[in-house]
Order: C-alpha cells, then sequence, then structure tokens
C-alpha cells in the first residue's frame, strides 16, 4: 500500500514554515503492510517543498476534479506575471554593430554564475529583481554619448539578462506536468513574437515624434520604466515554489505538488552534487541540446540584419519597419501553433521542431528553407517575392522553444539541470554572437554569405533534433527491457520509488523508471 506520513508531527517540527520544510532532512515514513503492521522506514528528501512532498506521494493518485481546479490557478499565475516580462524583455531588438555582440558576451558571462545563483536562492525573488534590473539599466541607455558608454550599458543588460529564460524554464518545471508543459512554454516564448510585433509598431510611431529628446531615447525611457513596474509585480505575487504560494490552500498546496510527481524530477533542490556536474558535462543528449542550440541561434543572431535586408530591398526606413510586422506574426503563429500540437500528440516535439525548419508561409504549405533559398536566388529587382522569403524564416524559433521544454522535463537532478541549462545558453550566446558575422558589409544588401550561413544552420539544426531524439528513443528502450517481464504490483511499487526519488533529488539517468519526452 502508499507510503503515509504523520503530517501533524511533520509540520510541528518544523514550525510549519515552508522554509524549514525544504531542509532535505530524512523522515521517518510509515509503510503500511498486509497484515495491518506498519514498518518505519527513513527517505532523504532534498528537494524544497520537504514534507509537502511526502504528503502527496502518501495520497496516490491525485483527484482529477481538483488537480484541474488547482491548475486553473496555477495557470492564472503564468498568464499574469509571465506575458508583461517577456516582451519588455526583447522590445529593443538588436543593434547592427559590435554593441550587439557586445550584449551577448555579458550574457555569456552571467550565464553559469547566474543559474547556479538561481539553484541556491529562491526563483521568483531572483528574477524579479533581474527584471528590476534590466529596467533600470535600459532607461540609463537614453544618457550614452558614446561606444563607451552605450558598450558598458549593452554589456550589462547581457548580464542581467542571462537568467531571465533559464528561471521562466524552472518555473514552467515546478507547477505544470511534462505534458503540460509544452503549451505552458509555447504560450510565454511566443510573447517575443509579440514583443518584436509591438515593438515594430512602437519604433514606427517613435520614428514620428519630435520632441526634445532624439527618438530613439523614448524608447529606452518608456521600456526601461515599464519593466521596472512589471518586475515590482512580479516580485511581490510570484512565488518561489509550491510550498511557499499564498493564494492556494494548504490542501491544494498538496495537490500541486502531488500533480508534479509524475514528472519523477522534484520542483527544485538547493543543494549542490559535484557527480551530477560530471553526469551532465558527460551526457550526449545534453551536449546535443547545446549544439542546437547553437545553431538555431546563428539563424537568429543572422536575422539581426533583417532589418538592413529588407531596406536594401528598396523601402524607406519607416516602410522598413513596418515590413517586419509579418515577420514576428509568422513567429507568434508558428510558436503558438507548434505548442499546442506539442500538447496534443504524444512523442511529436522533436519531429514537430524538425517541421519548424520547413514551414509554411501560406497555410503551413511553403517552407522555411525555402524562403532561405527565394532571398538568395531571386533577382534583386523583385523585391517582393525576396520580402516573402524574409518573411518564411519567422518559424525559426520553434526549434529553440522545443529545447527550453526538453531542459524542464528531460533532465532531472537540480544541479545536472542547472549545468545542462547554463551549456545551452552559452551555445545560444555563441551563436548570436556569430551569427551576425556572416552578414559581411561588402556584401549589402543581399548578404549572400549570411543566408548561406542561415540555411546551413536550418539544416544541421534538423539533422540533430533527429539525432536527439534517437538518443531518447533508444534510452527508453534500453529502460522498457530492464522491467520486462514484471508483474503489475512490481510496476506499481517501482513507479511509486521513481516518483519518490525526484524529490530526492536523483537524476534522469539513475532514475531507472525515467522516461524522456520525445
Amino acid at each position: 500500500m502508499a507510503d503515509t506520513v504523520d503530517t501533524t508531527k511533520s509540520a510541528a517540527g518544523t514550525g510549519g514554515d515552508p522554509e524549514k520544510r525544504a531542509t532535505g532532512d530524512d523522515i521517518e515514513v510509515a509503510n503500511d503492510v498486509n497484515d495491518g503492521t506498519s514498518s518505519i522506514h527513513k527517505v532523504s528528501i532534498k528537494d524544497e517543498t520537504g514534507a509537502l512532498a511526502i504528503q502527496a506521494l502518501s495520497m496516490g493518485v491525485v483527484d482529477p476534479a481538483a488537480s484541474k481546479r488547482v491548475l486553473r490557478k496555477i495557470d492564472i499565475l503564468g498568464y499574469s506575471s509571465v506575458y508583461g516580462i517577456i516582451p519588455d524583455n526583447h522590445l529593443v531588438g538588436q543593434n547592427y554593430s559590435w554593441v550587439s555582440s557586445i550584449f551577448y558576451f555579458g550574457y555569456l558571462a552571467a550565464e553559469y554564475p547566474g543559474v547556479a545563483i538561481l539553484q541556491r536562492f529562491p526563483v521568483a525573488k531572483f528574477l524579479g529583481v533581474n527584471i528590476i534590473l534590466w529596467g533600470c539599466i535600459l532607461m540609463t541607455t537614453a544618457a550614452c554619448s558614446s561606444f563607451a558608454g552605450l558598450a558598458t550599458v549593452r554589456f550589462l543588460l547581457g548580464v542581467t539578462e542571462a537568467t531571465i529564460s533559464p528561471g521562466f524554464v524552472a518555473v514552467t518545471g515546478m507547477w505544470w506536468t511534462r505534458q503540460e508543459q509544452a503549451g505552458r512554454s509555447a504560450l510565454w516564448i511566443s510573447f517575443l513574437g509579440v514583443g518584436s510585433f509591438v515593438g515594430t509598431l512602437v519604433s514606427y510611431g517613435i520614428g514620428h515624434i519630435t520632441g526634445s529628446l532624439k527618438p530613439w531615447k523614448y524608447i529606452f525611457i518608456i521600456l526601461g520604466a515599464v519593466t521596472i513596474v512589471w518586475g515590482v509585480i512580479f516580485t511581490i505575487f510570484v512565488p518561489d515554489s509550491p510550498s511557499q504560494v499564498k493564494w492556494l490552500t494548504e490542501e491544494e498546496k498538496v495537490i500541486a505538488v502531488q500533480r508534479i510527481a509524475v514528472n519523477k524530477m522534484g520542483t527544485k533542490s538547493r543543494r549542490f552534487v559535484k557527480a551530477q556536474i560530471i553526469e551532465a558535462v558527460t551526457d550526449p543528449k545534453v551536449i546535443v541540446l547545446g549544439l542546437i542550440s547553437f545553431v538555431n541561434a546563428i539563424a537568429s543572431g543572422g536575422l539581426a540584419f533583417s532589418s538592413l535586408v529588407i531596406q536594401g530591398f528598396g523601402f524607406d526606413p519607416l516602410q522598413t519597419t513596418l515590413m517586419g510586422l509579418p515577420l514576428s506574426a509568422v513567429q507568434l503563429v508558428t510558436q503558438l501553433t507548434a505548442g499546442l500540437l506539442a500538447s496534443k500528440i504524444p512523442k511529436a516535439r522533436l519531429h514537430i521542431a524538425t517541421v519548424a525548419m520547413l514551414p509554411p508561409c501560406v497555410m503551413l504549405i511553403l517552407r522555411q528553407i525555402v524562403g532561405t533559398v527565394i532571398i538568395n536566388q531571386l533577382e534583386l529587382a523583385n523585391r517582393w517575392g525576396r520580402l516573402v522569403g524574409v518573411w518564411l524564416l519567422g518559424s525559426y524559433p520553434v526549434g529553440f522553444m522545443v529545447i527550453l521544454g526538453l531542459l524542464s522535463t528531460n533532465i532531472a537532478g537540480s544541479t545536472k539541470r542547472s549545468v545542462a541549462s547554463g551549456w545551452v545558453f552559452v551555445m545560444y550566446c555563441v551563436g548570436q554572437i556569430s551569427g551576425p558575422q556572416f552578414f559581411k558589409s561588402t556584401q549589402a544588401p543581399a548578404y549572400k554569405s549570411g543566408i548561406v550561413a542561415m540555411l546551413c544552420g536550418f539544416i544541421i539544426n534538423l539533422v540533430l533534433n533527429q539525432v536527439l531524439r534517437f538518443l531518447y528513443v533508444r534510452e527508453n528502450a534500453k529502460r522498457d527491457k530492464l522491467i520486462a517481464g514484471k508483474s503489475e504490483e512490481e510496476l506499481l511499487q517501482l513507479k511509486n520509488e521513481s516518483e519518490l526519488q525526484g524529490f530526492e533529488d536523483i537524476t534522469d539517468k539513475e532514475n531507472t523508471m525515467f522516461r524522456y519526452v520525445l
């Protein structure tokens, strides 16, 4: 039968304080046996949820109605807090010089220290402080009057932004089941497209401003102020973990943890495990995740030049700004569609990411690589045909969206997940720095070498997607063989032990009942 725990004793022993519950101490658990007696054994919960995790595990299968009720409350958290932040952090876009690369050098320098801090400190509070700092630094950009000043500000913006995406990956894994995460991740990541879309309109409006300041300064001041406001709201209202949330009852907190027990990953442990670092850097699946992030980011870095490419088709600056709107719209639609499909179709995430490298322009028929070829091959005089080619590139972020989802669903062990997250975002930075370097000013406005580099990135990306899927399928098959022939009772016992191991900070490699999402 299921393990039970004296929750009154557990709460009393910690004063009911969720911070004290998250200690990782051994907890005595009573296991009822068939003769009516009980045996006592200890479990070593390393997860922040502490005794709350034991309560959730002891309750067995979560009640579907209660799960849906709690899910609705959790989704409100996602919709209200995340959507204001993501566009505010990406509305400004890229500059077309080394100032852009300096931003990613700052991002690169802060990535591993940042994810280490994320593991050791409350996630939401740390993210909130970074968002506020980001807004403050963004506002100071308006005061810059030299390359040195602008470069310094851009570097610091990269430092403060380095933990935003890894932090949201961690938050997503903390609150939603692995099946639910695909759709929820797509929602907040898709607002990068919304941010780009709104940013385009804002830039167009600012282009008409005549005031005491130069037009470009207004966007930094306005967006910086909005970001600070959202950072304060985020810090106040977003909880650090299910055990600390104030808008759930004690029963609903248990249900929230009970729901994610099936992930076999727990929520978060603050301990540092050297063995998990070694496992992360030697895991082929983690290595491939980073390589996919790199080749996908090359395209993203290259598209920093999309405005210059469009302007080279013969449009004036204001027209160029408006001509970027369809590209943002394609990004938004493809990301939401991919997230919906991934949440509805089992074992399809990496297939969807592969198809996203060949996406349609009109009703999902024309494909992205075809779009790259159109840009490169059509005569310069055919500016509208070449413009459509640029728009066709808008589905490439789906690949990165899937990678972020796999970070939260397929890597167990808090230290291992932190190291893997750092690796993926370091490679993202390298790709972002490298991409623009293929766009040589001597080749303007066609930028043929840049277009070829993006095409190569798309092809390698789709190949690596299938390589990663093969590694996941092979590992799942090996684990299925290990349990072949076991009785239903034995499988149930293994399942319960596996869910417990998730809260004991056991890695995906060590947890034999862990299965990789495809």
